[in-house]
């Protein structure tokens, strides 16, 4: 038998069987002697009494003649009846070699020490694993039932912070609803402490920050201080300086504090900067080749300079630097803001723009400055983009439309035709696109003269098309060099050929100028023209006295020198022309009514200048005949090119009754409506053809245009004077080919401009 010992708990559950249960003040005697070792005793007494006993327990045998030390045994028994208590077991500290004398021996149950230490011991272990109110573990499975439990609740009710607004962003004064959204609250007492962030950190430090007491509104006026919402729920906030703010709130309840944060959760705005005022550096835009130093603004006729209300159209050359800038301070068109758009105060932006970003169609990278430079390498109008974004977040997108306007250095130009005005349309040689000029030239041509005549139709074809354009110097168009236009002025019904005058213009298609030229030529039309550069040459076309039954042709070539634009005359002689060139002293003719010739007093020229000579071709034939081969060429000293004309071979190739003749640094090619090609190597002397495919080149006609490909369509034609050449078709605006000399190939190009084509050149 072994003596239970103290409280199991936690390990196990405590019973009656270890913390003994007890009744204070029970005695019975002893029936029968009690001998050392004996693990039963025999008693009697009141029934009542031993029946108290419980169960299993302690007891005491006591008498009153032994030693003092000796009177008592106490025993721990498993066991008991009415008359016995068995599985005795003496406790530790009694001696238990003295007998106990039946009848003189009482046996009792009293509390004793050991029993009650062992309840003691029990609480304490129950207290120790309950642990002390309060206790609160900081980690998992601490040491207290108390603290892990705290722990817990602390963990599952300490509140999770959260809000939620109506805005993030907008314009001062800002009126934000701020939404508590925090959950694990509790049942007790609970704070809520908004940091709004519109505290000055210049001047105040969080720790010495005063707090508010609000409901639902932070007055407007209540700046630097934190505010404790008191009843949670929504409270509104007005910010009413401009800035990006950071919100904090922090929740406390019983069981702890959360705090959530959003950065840059609020953005209050002023309005966003107006559009800015850029400037364009005048010293930029400008024809660097003259020296020029005058601002190139292109129509609009604005100060330079600027600010503008309509930003001038800048004029510049391709592969020069366009510099532009927005200016420092207040815009005095925009009084209160800054030529930037900025809103000013005090002469300081309210919301400084951080951030310029520049875009400007062309080759080159812009750095975030207040100015930039631009350079393009195609030829074309853009668009100036601007870009600015504010210190708070707002931005404005300043759009300057079609404000760049630039030329390339060499152009096409194709001048059409509105009634009695022309205008000019530039054609990019990199870029292949046309840009329309706005400034237009009243020309007068006047075709009834012809009215009745031979050929009548014909006649005013050619009479309508008997206009050239060809550049005045060395100079290129995109070096604001000058072409020159002219053509025949013609005359009423009935006028005379002597009459009829040589008209020009000189056109400089970098700033889209007319100016005329002041010549003098009075000369009937009909004429070839062909231009050395230096000198411009007039041949040919009827003579002006128109000697009924004769057809002769005016032998006066007018000489203009293209410097000075002084025309001089010279009679042509026998001598001066060569192999057979004689027949150009008369128009083809085949019969003749009332003395005027049926087929009209003039013939067809096609001409060209190509190095040191001048080319031309002219009908051999009338009527159904009036087709173009017969070939000439001028030769003459480098003084002047222009003395005598030879004649040469024949075209070749099939029949061409209409079409231009072009210059090329491999020859001079003859264009018409086909995609057959006659071409005279000048070095060889000899005619060359060839074809492109009759499928493709008709592939690149405009068909939704009825007689599309009716090889008689006129056309203007003109070369870059190297191996590129360009072919315009009058029947459609989007029949605008390129040929290539080199590969002999065809391509067609984009819509020419509306109007009727008029002259074509490359200068």
């Amino acid at each position: 038998m072994t003596i239970p010992t103290s409280s199991n708990f936690p390990t196990t559950f405590d019973s009656d069987s270890n913390l003994y249960e007890v009744h204070d003040a029970l005695r019975v005697r002893l029936a029968e002697d009690y001998t050392p070792g004996d693990t039963s005793i025999t008693i009697e007494g009141d029934a009542d009494v031993i029946a108290k006993f419980p169960s299993t327990g302690l007891i005491t045998l006591t008498e009153q003649i032994s030693d003092v030390d000796d009177r008592a045994i106490s025993f721990y028994y498993a066991s008991r009846t009415s008359t016995t208590f068995a599985g005795l077991e003496i406790l530790s500290g009694f001696d238990d070699d003295v007998v106990k004398p039946a009848t003189l021996t009482n046996v009792t149950q009293n509390v004793m020490a050991s029993h009650h230490n062992n309840i003691k011991d029990a609480i304490i272990a129950i207290e120790e694993f309950v642990g002390v109110q309060g206790t609160v573990d900081v980690m998992p499975f601490g040491d207290t039932l108390t603290g892990r439990i705290n722990f817990l609740r602390n963990l599952v009710l300490t509140p999770r912070a959260w809000f939620t607004a109506d805005k993030t962003i907008g314009l001062i004064p800002l009126e934000v609803n701020f939404s508590d959204q925090t959950f694990r609250l509790g049942d007790g007492s609970v704070t809520f402490l908004w940091d709004f962030g519109d505290q000055n950190p210049s001047y105040i430090s969080f720790a010495s920050l005063s707090t508010i007491s609000v409901i639902s509104f932070v007055p407007t006026d209540e700046v630097n201080v934190l505010v404790q919402d008191v009843d949670g729920g929504d409270v509104t906030k007005t910010y009413s300086t401009p800035g990006v703010y950071d919100v904090t709130l922090t929740v406390t309840n019983e069981y702890g504090q959360d705090v959530v944060e959003f950065k840059n959760f609020i953005e209050a705005r002023i309005a966003a900067p107006l559009e800015a005022d850029v400037e364009f550096d005048a010293t930029t835009v400008q024809n660097s080749s003259l020296g020029d130093t005058t601002p190139l603004f292109d129509r609009l006729a604005t100060a330079p300079g600027g600010p503008w209300t309509i930003p001038p159209t800048i004029r510049s050359k391709i592969n020069t630097l366009v510099s532009m800038e927005i200016p420092i301070g207040e815009n005095p068109l925009t009084p209160g803001y800054s030529y930037a758009g900025e809103e000013l105060s005090g002469g300081v932006a309210i919301d400084p723009i951080v951030s310029y970003t520049w875009s400007l169609g062309d080759d080159l990278t812009h750095s975030n400055s207040m100015e930039a430079r631009a350079s393009y390498g195609i030829g074309g109008v853009y668009d100036m983009k601007l870009r600015t974004d504010t210190n708070f977040g707002s931005y404005r997108i300043t759009t300057y439309e079609n404000v760049i306007d630039i030329i390339e250095n060499r152009n096409l130009w194709l001048f059409t035709k509105s009634g009695n005005d022309v205008k000019a349309n530039e054609f990019g040689l990199i870029s292949e696109t046309f840009k329309t000029a706005t400034q237009t030239m009243t020309v007068a041509q006047d075709d009834r003269f012809l009215n009745g005549t031979g050929e009548e139709t014909r006649a005013k074809r050619e009479f309508n098309r008997n206009v050239h354009f060809t550049n005045v110097n060395t100079l290129s168009s995109g070096s604001s060099g000058d072409g020159l236009a002219v053509w025949s002025s013609g005359g009423t019904v009935g006028s005379a050929l002597s009459t009829q005058t040589v008209e020009a213009f000189k056109y400089n298609g970098f700033d889209d100028t007319y100016t005329d030229p002041v010549i003098s030529i009075t000369r009937p039309w009909n004429w070839v023209f062909l231009n050395s550069g230096n000198l411009a040459y007039f041949l040919f076309g009827p003579d002006p006295v128109a000697t009924p039954n004769t057809n002769l042709t005016n032998q006066e070539k007018t000489t203009l020198n293209m410097s000075t634009f002084v025309a001089l005359n010279e009679t042509l002689v026998a001598s001066n022309y060569l192999n057979g060139s004689d027949e150009l002293q008369e128009n083809p003719t085949d019969a003749y009514t009332a003395g005027e010739p049926d087929t009209g007093r003039f013939s067809v020229y096609r001409s060209a200048w190509k190095g040191q000579s001048g080319y031309f071709l002219r009908n051999d034939g009338v009527g159904e005949f009036f087709r173009l081969r017969s070939f000439y060429q001028t030769s003459g000293t480098l003084t002047e090119p222009v003395l005598n004309m030879s004649k040469l071979p024949d075209m070749t190739g099939t029949t061409k009754l209409e079409g231009q003749l072009v210059d090329m640094s491999n020859g001079l090619f003859f264009f018409n409506n086909s995609g057959n090609i006659s071409a005279y190597n000048d070095t060889a002397g000899v005619w060359e053809t060839g074809s492109s495919a009759t499928t493709s080149f008709r592939n690149l006609q405009d068909s939704t245009v009825s007689d599309f490909d009716n090889p008689e369509n006129t056309l203007l034609a003109t070369s870059d004077g190297d191996r590129i050449a360009y072919l315009s078709y009058d029947y459609s605006t989007n029949a605008m080919i390129k040929f290539n000399g080199i590969d002999l190939t065809f391509t067609l190009l984009s819509s020419r401009p509306n109007g009727e084509q008029w002259a074509m050149g490359v200068y």
